[in-house]
């Protein structure tokens, strides 16, 4: 069976999804990581909403790893639950309303490329609650899975066989969030061993 570039990025893609996703299960499980609750609610929306938007666009094997993104999302999602971090500012609520914001557009106008925008953008505020309490806990978050996450997301551009910005604007918002806020932490952690000593 000869595969496409294409689709052996893709199959890429979607391992090293599947090796991010055991990693942070992992992490959580042993009390390392306690992700917070809105922000994977929301993580569990918009790559699903993206999904269907690279679907709807032909992205092939480009779709496969937000696509299983969104699995990991909801399984996580339902680990929060029970072990996540559980702290809620207004800040957070109205960070995930906005997000939910994000289906409105796709079932009213039935235009992809709009949700696509829009998830883009809300992602990255999703990511608010995670920065607010990484600020102060900086190491309750297990970055390797960020890093593995974004390197998902660049086999999954590659693996794009129709290339949009519906295919790929969202991944490319994913790695570039993933990747600030690998260096926020980071230095978050240095700014915060350096209070301690």
């Amino acid at each position: 069976m000869d595969l496409s570039v294409q689709e052996l990025f893709g199959i890429v893609s979607v391992a090293i999804s599947l090796w991010a996703t055991f990693l942070y299960i992992r992490s959580i499980l042993r009390g390392d990581t306690r992700p917070h609750v809105f922000t994977w609610i929301v993580w569990a929306i918009l790559p699903t909403i993206g999904f269907f938007a690279q679907l709807h666009d032909n992205a092939g094997a480009g779709a496969w790893a937000t696509g299983s993104t969104a699995a990991a999302c909801l399984v996580i999602l339902c680990l929060s639950l029970k072990y996540g971090n559980h702290e809620h500012t207004t800040g957070d609520k109205i960070a995930l309303a906005a997000s939910l914001f994000a289906i409105v557009p796709w079932i009213v106008t039935k235009n992809p490329l709009g949700s696509v925008i829009l998830i883009s953008i809300i992602d990255l505020i999703a990511f608010y609650p995670t920065f607010r309490k990484s600020w102060l806990k900086p190491g309750q978050e297990h970055l390797t899975t960020f890093g593995i996450s974004a390197a998902m997301m660049l086999c999954s551009i590659i693996a794009m066989e129709n290339v949009t910005l519906n295919t790929t604007l969202y991944p490319s918002v994913y790695v570039v969030g993933n990747t600030v806020f690998i260096l926020y932490c980071l230095w978050r952690r240095k700014v915060m061993a350096g209070h301690v000593q």
